[in-house]
């Protein structure tokens, strides 16, 4: 059986696409995924796909025209009878893929939603409008909480697929902490860990600097460690101004996240909006302690190493908020639910039925 995924990118820093990839190892031999994208990225999972015995296709950005174009109609076609199911996860997108692979004959399709927020980047009131087909004419939707699918299919009856991890790999092991934390040059310094690209505002990276500042005054010793982030010219001048530039490691995109995080001693995360984060599942798992905003769905609050503070409190709670984390013995915590094994048996009882 082949499972056809329509994503906007297959880009190494996307999350949902490292989602797909999850579920793509736990499924058993008989499903395999391809994916469908139209937005080019410097560097892509498309290798990881195909070792997975997946094949990748690109396609111009869906739109309007494609009603005059035909070009979604075109591809179908071209591809008829290759796939059992197709799974989108921009519900926005459905609306112009949908109508065509039902025509090429695809009978399993489903919607998944990934996001709190309409859009990330570009217009809300556009993708609210286009969602509508999802919400009205796909039968089968996805949401990756119950903020996110309440959004984006209101009063629709969905269920939630948690964006589980493989919970193993992120056990906690103090061999692996010492051995990363020398090799960042770390010492004894007191590690704050975030994960998140810069070039999207959602991750708040401004505010973290701030708070990073703050939390300097009582811990001077203090590192700020950055997965998936690049500089930005912003972000640089912010960190020069308040002096804390050289306290700050960019680590960009990183295949040892597990091990970065057991290097980290908290995850601080504020973002303004999330749909439910993988990063915040991950940093659990390694039984790392969290600080994130009250913004963010409690449905990831999984474990008590959890602690939500609000946007609204100054920096200088925030930091307190970090000291005032009891330090206690890290151990791996209990998270049979979102253990990648688990979850991905309401996929595969989908694509089967």
């Amino acid at each position: 059986m082949r499972v056809l995924h329509m994503i906007p990118d297959i880009g190494i820093s996307n999350g949902v696409m490292s989602v797909i990839l999850n579920y793509a190892k736990a499924m058993p031999e008989n499903i395999v995924f391809d994916v469908l994208y139209f937005h080019e990225t410097p560097q892509t999972r498309k290798n990881d796909i195909e070792a997975l015995g997946g094949r990748v296709y690109k396609i111009d950005r869906p739109s309007p025209k494609d009603i005059i174009t035909k070009k979604s109609a075109a591809f179908f076609n071209e591809h008829k009878n290759e796939w059992d199911a197709l799974h989108i996860h921009a519900p926005h997108f459905a609306v112009f893929i949908a109508p065509e692979a039902k025509k090429a004959g695809i009978k399993k399709i489903c919607v998944h939603c990934h996001t709190t927020e309409y859009s990330l980047k570009g217009s809300s009131t556009r993708n609210k409008l286009l969602s509508l087909y999802s919400k009205y004419f796909i039968n089968k939707k996805f949401a990756c909480s119950n903020t996110a699918g309440k959004l984006w299919y209101g009063n629709k009856p969905f269920t939630v697929i948690n964006n589980a991890i493989d919970c193993s790999k992120y056990a906690f092991n103090e061999e692996i902490r010492q051995r990363k934390r020398k090799e960042l040059s770390l010492g004894n310094s007191f590690t704050v860990g975030h994960i998140g690209r810069t070039d999207i505002p959602q991750k708040n990276h401004p505010f973290i600097f701030q708070v990073f500042a703050e939390l300097l005054k009582n811990k001077p010793d203090s590192k700020l460690v950055l997965i998936g982030a690049e500089p930005t010219q912003a972000l640089t001048e912010l960190s020069d101004e308040l002096d804390i530039t050289d306290k700050i490691m960019y680590l960009g995109f990183r295949s040892d996240v597990n091990e970065l995080l057991m290097a980290c001693d908290i995850f601080l995360f504020p973002s303004t909006s999330e749909g439910l984060p993988v990063s915040v599942i991950e940093a659990q798992a390694a039984g790392l302690r969290v600080l994130m905003s009250d913004t963010i769905t409690n449905e990831v609050a999984v474990t008590d190493l959890v602690n939500a503070v609000s946007l609204n409190e100054s920096y200088s709670q925030w930091a307190k908020a970090i000291l005032n984390e009891e330090e206690t013995e890290r151990k791996t915590p209990e998270m049979v639910l979102w253990d990648i094994n688990t979850v991905t048996e309401k996929l595969i009882g989908f694509y089967n039925e």
